[in-house]
């Protein structure tokens, strides 16, 4: 439940996180908040940019921001993939631009690419490594055994036994190189930001966990692809606050994407009072 508000003086402030999330970002945003000795806000508006990063941290910046505005507009000139599609679900509102999108919320695992260093890859790839080896398994074993029947004179038991060690031969050294505990590990991370979405929804946001478990769910293993686009008509379908912006806002919101795009990564409070004023000057 967010606080009531103490008096009748309006206190709305914009903020702008165009940053991964990450422990920095969530330390540099506490700063800020307490530099401006910011305690209670009728209406935050938040500025939201980001590739994503911890979903831990996206967690705790739902709750802390939630402890502190009475209510949360979120405005998505372009992309909030991953974490910061989590950290969305706490928004009351969510205004994107003709370009704005949420990617999916699941989780990456890192890797070590020789040429290149530490890199990401979703843990729902490892799901599918696991789905694609077994069904490669059970395709492979039907066309065996269809074609031992075909052109022998063996039975249909004697055909499977045969096929059987046909099929072993070449899925077991796949299978030995894959660790359970790093599988079985794998499968817990997976539901990891599906489990902080439905403690933000239930809790932050009091939607049915039902629905709430059907939202998180869909937005973390719906699609094929991390970097799938998530446009505005599909995320109302699913449930979440989407509202249909003013033509001038949407303009902004637009000139927004591309500035950014020729900016370094920052966060921080703006200087200007209301979300229009905002948005042309710093897209101007």
């Amino acid at each position: 439940m967010r606080k009531t508000a103490k008096s009748n003086q309006t206190r709305n402030y914009v903020y702008v996180l165009y940053q991964d999330i990450n422990v920095v970002s969530l330390k540099q945003l506490h700063l800020d908040f307490e530099k401006q000795n910011v305690k209670d806000i009728d209406t935050l508006y938040l500025v939201l940019c980001s590739n994503g990063g911890s979903p831990a941290c996206a967690f705790e910046l739902a709750y802390y921001l939630n402890g502190i505005a009475q209510k949360i507009i979120g405005m998505i000139p372009s992309f909030a993939y991953s974490s910061s599609s989590l950290l969305a679900l706490s928004f009351d509102e969510i205004h994107l631009g003709s370009f704005g999108f949420l990617g999916p919320m699941d989780t990456q695992a890192p890797y070590y690419d020789a040429e290149k260093g530490y890199n990401y890859h979703s843990m729902e790839n490892i799901d599918a490594c696991c789905h694609a080896i077994i069904d490669y398994g059970i395709k492979a074993m039907d066309k065996s055994v269809r074609m031992i029947l075909k052109q022998t004179d063996l039975n249909a038991s004697d055909s499977i036994k045969l096929s059987k060690g046909m099929i072993e031969s070449m899925i077991h050294p796949i299978l030995n190189k894959i660790d359970p505990n790093t599988l079985g590990n794998y499968h817990r991370a997976s539901d990891l930001a599906s489990m902080y979405g439905v403690r933000i929804l239930t809790d932050i946001m009091g939607i049915d966990i039902n629905l709430a478990w059907g939202i998180c769910e869909g937005m973390t293993k719906g699609y094929p692809t991390h970097g799938f686009h998530i446009k505005k008509s599909e995320l109302k379908k699913i449930g979440l606050p989407i509202v249909e912006v003013s033509k001038q806002e949407l303009k902004g919101l637009d000139r927004l994407k591309f500035r950014l795009e020729d900016l370094e990564p920052f966060q921080g409070f703006s200087e200007w009072g209301n979300k229009y004023s905002m948005i042309d000057k710093i897209a101007a």
